[in-house]
């Protein structure tokens, strides 16, 4: 295709921009907006609870602590992102705005290296390179991406550590070199180091992009095969030599062996056949790709109906391909999940970045080019209303900064519990257990921890001073009901 024609199918600089300003409105509206809220899921308020207590001496870095009654010693994650959260507290002190802005720089992050990975793999294709906003706002709309995001999930960390890895294998597949070339081998080793990164931040689950330099092999028969399987094994070699100096030591060896352990009950305990979890990821994978798919099915009708897209035809074949290339990544990075004990729609956010941008790469010619159709008119009305739209988006976050949020709820339980138990003192070891249900509740333990250091135990294991009650307590004589407002439950005390 000629130069002529990449340009006439580009809208104006003004729209391009315009489309900028509407990607930054979708981050306000998709991340930002729950982010200042005060509410997080429990398993960001778990992870920011560790890395607090990390950072204030309770726990070590192999042997990160929760509270005293649940997860004294914490084994469900590698500990990485404890360690990188635990630096944030000790620089700026123990406040929501740490763990609220490093689940920021995870998306800003992940953000900048997609667009590093879109505007390489589309290095000769101008027309695709401007539509990177779309694969971006593919990737908010995609399964729970922005809802991770806006809660501080651990999977947001190890999409950076893993978009980082298969940057590296583009990077250093972009042009031929000879097999023992410094450019290529230094990112395929720093693929390596990426990869540790990712194994240590969520376990097996990240070693997917060690299939990106066999996935490039397929797909563009780039490298050759021998430099594919030299790379491949450098790769792990770097991960081998990585995990054998962990176990050279005591702490790190017990550490890594407890997550084992524990990876291996959760497994047994899980009820699903292989080939029901087969068949419940492979739902999930179209599930969370549901938007996407209905984008493109809808891009396809535009260019058979309104012939867009088709004067860049020509480009067809290479944009298959790279489309293939980044979908095939997503693939490698869903399938793993069939490992997990348990799936949630979560755990596919970081496949997402890959199965969005493959998708974007088959759609972005056909916005582009109806964009570019729009007149001088239309551009401007649509340069304007991006912009009311970025300014009322930004008005709307500001307005809901430190607002209790979804958890609204949990957040008032924990406050008047923490005003009654610790009424009066300067510092609070409180005595608290729950009965069953109430001990279940997993965002009350985090809420409890994560602002008052309270910890919850189990009522029929520890005779407490204080007990969250509700119905299946049964009598509890010795205790009388304080006249707090923490429905469903009610606070019981320990008479005198």
């Amino acid at each position: 295709m000629s130069t002529k024609s990449a340009r006439s199918s580009l809208p104006s600089q003004t729209v391009i921009n315009a489309v900028w300003i509407l990607l930054c409105a979708a981050v306000c509206l998709q991340i930002l907006l729950k982010l200042v809220h005060v509410s997080m899921f429990f398993d960001g308020g778990i992870v920011a609870s560790v890395a607090r207590n990390l950072s204030e001496g309770r726990g070590t870095i192999w042997a990160p602590h929760f509270s005293e009654t649940l997860f004294p010693t914490f084994v469900g994650h590698p500990p990485l992102i404890f360690w990188l959260l635990a630096i944030g507290f000790s620089l700026f002190g123990d406040t929501i705005v740490v763990e609220k802005a490093f689940s920021l720089i995870t998306f800003v992050l992940s953000a900048v290296l997609l667009f590093k990975i879109w505007m390489r793999v589309n290095i000769d294709d101008i027309v695709v390179q401007k539509a990177f906003p779309l694969a971006l706002v593919m990737t908010l709309i995609a399964g729970r991406v922005n809802w991770g995001f806006a809660n501080g999930i651990i999977d947001n960390l190890l999409a950076v550590f893993s978009l980082t890895a298969v940057l590296l294998v583009v990077v250093a597949y972009d042009r031929p070199s000879p097999m023992f070339s410094t450019k290529r081998l230094a990112p395929v080793i720093l693929t390596g180091v990426a990869i540790c990164f990712s194994l240590m931040t969520k376990g097996p689950i990240g070693l997917f992009p060690l299939a990106a330099p066999i996935i490039s092999w397929l797909v563009f028969r780039r490298p050759t095969f021998l430099v594919m399987v030299l790379d491949t094994l450098i790769i792990l070699a770097v991960i081998l030599l990585f995990f054998a100096t962990l176990y050279a030591f005591e702490a790190s060896r017990d550490a890594m062996d407890r997550f084992i352990i524990a990876q291996r009950a959760s497994s047994l305990t899980g009820a699903d056949s292989q080939f029901d979890k087969s068949v419940h990821v492979l739902r999930s994978i179209l599930a969370v790709n549901g938007y996407s798919l209905t984008i493109l099915a809808l891009s396809v009708l535009a260019r058979w109906r309104f012939g867009l897209g088709r004067s860049i035809g020509l480009y067809r074949d290479p944009r298959v391909k790279r489309a293939a290339f980044l979908i095939l990544i997503g693939i490698s990075a869903s399938l793993p999940i069939m490992l997990s004990p348990r799936i949630a729609n979560f755990y596919f956010n970081t496949s997402l970045f890959f199965y969005s941008a493959g998708f974007a790469i088959l759609i972005s010619p056909t916005i582009m080019e109806a964009l570019s159709r729009l007149r001088d008119e239309w551009t401007k009305i649509f340069s304007m209303a991006a912009l009311a739209i970025l300014v009322a988006s930004v008005v709307i976050v500001i307005a809901n900064m430190g607002r209790p949020g979804t958890d609204a709820q949990t957040i008032e339980q924990a406050m008047v519990i923490e005003r009654t138990v610790c009424a009066g003192q300067s510092t609070c070891k409180a005595s608290i257990s729950a009965c069953e249900n109430a001990w279940q509740d997993w965002a009350l333990h985090t809420y409890m921890q994560r602002f008052y250091k309270i910890s919850i135990a189990k009522q029929a294991d520890v005779d407490a001073d204080y007990i969250v009650a509700e119905t299946s307590c049964g009598d509890l004589p010795g205790y009388r009901q304080m006249q707090t407002n923490i429905k469903p439950y009610t606070l019981m005390k320990r008479q005198s």
